[in-house]
């Protein structure tokens, strides 16, 4: 068996634990294999990196004969004795199963299996329309954020170098079985800044930060904005630039501005027990029970769920609402009362609120590179609520509302 230890650059510690936090419990790891099954394939090669002794170190055991898979195994769980944290790349559809099938071969106790998992694939594939990748794979996430490889193979091409290796133990070979594992090592390390994508939502804006800007729409209207700058929890690795149904974000390094149209004019609310009110039509609201008798009976009828309500003008912010109308959302009870332009059963998806449009922006088709118009996001219903000072000087309030928004971009 051949065992490798070499210390990875500070660049990379210190972007790790920027990003993940103290690295002394933690490990990161990366297997090769001679297939995709356990049944049938063995695994050759085992890399991790994690501190050890004070160092930030990388730690890799080669198995020169299939006949030493089980001290490769062995000397990997105890070097990772005792860590708590284990973070891989996509490791727990093939590289944590294959470990611990492994293991179980020759009845050892899997050190991985009991440590808490962090996928890093998981994580980052979510958004992979939102960040305009072609695809998830590590390689490919190395090249966004603008590094590349010096090992030009796959997983796959190394399996016949490897069995080459066993038979002619050529160390030129086996550099090139180092040097592609080593680099998926550091390729994981390199992309865990993109786990800055992920935790957008929780981002957090300060009290007097945001306001009610003048602007005006692509029509040449004057109008209204909200900007709500943010500070996020971990640094974008990259500059991004986000947009759906009116609201507009940029963010670059450890800030961001989202601008969002200020809605102008008269909505309503509707109340939800409509069968104890009455509606007015001549004046258009609807009214309870208990004062609607003494109204003559000639100007009153039943409400409607779609009649009930009771109008009123001001400023307005968007909001975008899952779930039906019979089982409100948590937005509605946070930034209650909420209001809508029609009867809040009905969906809308895809539909740019009225009122203020940033300033100089028209609106624009989401398509792809062929020209054809993108899928839809899912339906939501559209509400407001008021854009008033209990709003804008609670900064629980403008975290929750930009955590919102940033929900609705991530996903359209």
């Amino acid at each position: 068996m051949k065992t490798r230890t070499n210390s990875i650059p500070d660049q990379l510690k210190s972007l790790a634990e920027t990003y993940v936090g103290d690295l002394s419990d933690i490990v990161f790891f990366d297997i090769e294999t001679t297939g995709l099954s356990h049944k049938t394939a063995f695994l050759y090669l085992v890399g991790a990196a994690f501190m050890e002794s004070g160092r930030f170190v990388l730690c890799q055991y080669l198995a020169e004969d299939l006949s030493e898979e089980e001290a490769v195994l062995k000397a990997f769980s105890e070097r990772i004795e005792g860590k708590k944290r284990l973070i891989h790349f996509n490791g727990s559809t093939f590289d944590l199963p294959f470990l611990q099938a492994r293991c179980r071969k020759y009845g050892m106790d899997c050190a991985a299996s009991a440590m808490e998992q962090t996928d890093l694939y998981r994580r980052i594939s979510p958004l992979k329309n939102v960040l305009k990748l072609s695809n998830c794979r590590l390689k490919t996430l190395e090249e966004f954020l603008g590094s590349s490889r010096k090992d030009p193979f796959t997983g796959g091409e190394l399996i016949e170098l490897y069995h080459t290796y066993r038979r002619e133990k050529d160390e030129r070979l086996l550099e090139v079985l180092l040097l592609h594992n080593a680099e998926d090592i550091l390729g994981m390390l390199s992309v865990l800044s993109m786990l800055a994508y992920p935790v957008l939502p929780e981002a957090q804006t300060g009290p007097g930060k945001a306001e009610l800007s003048p602007c005006t729409d692509y029509a040449g209207k004057e109008q209204k904005e909200l900007l709500l700058p943010v500070h996020f929890p971990l640094p974008l690795p990259r500059p991004l630039a986000l947009h759906a149904d009116g609201i507009f974000f940029s963010g670059h390094g450890e800030t961001g501005l989202i601008k969002v149209p200020v809605f102008c004019g008269e909505l309503k609310y509707f109340y939800p027990d409509y069968k104890n009110y009455s509606y007015l039509p001549d004046e258009d609201y609807a009214i309870h029970k208990s004062v609607a008798i003494y109204v003559d009976k000639a100007h009153r009828v039943p409400a409607r769920p779609e009649t009930c309500y009771t109008r009123k003008t001001g400023e307005f912010l968007p909001l975008f609402l899952s779930g039906s109308a019979k089982a409100p959302s948590s937005e509605e009870t946070l930034f209650a009362p909420v209001f809508f332009r029609q009867a809040p059963g009905r969906p809308a998806s895809g539909k740019q609120p009225s009122g203020a449009q940033t300033s100089g922006r028209q609106p624009s088709p989401r398509s792809t590179q062929k020209g054809q118009t993108a899928k839809q996001s899912a339906p939501f219903r559209e509400g407001f609520f008021e854009a008033g000072s209990a709003f804008l000087e609670n900064p629980s309030l403008l975290s929750a509302y930009a955590a919102h928004l940033f929900a609705h971009l991530l996903k359209t």
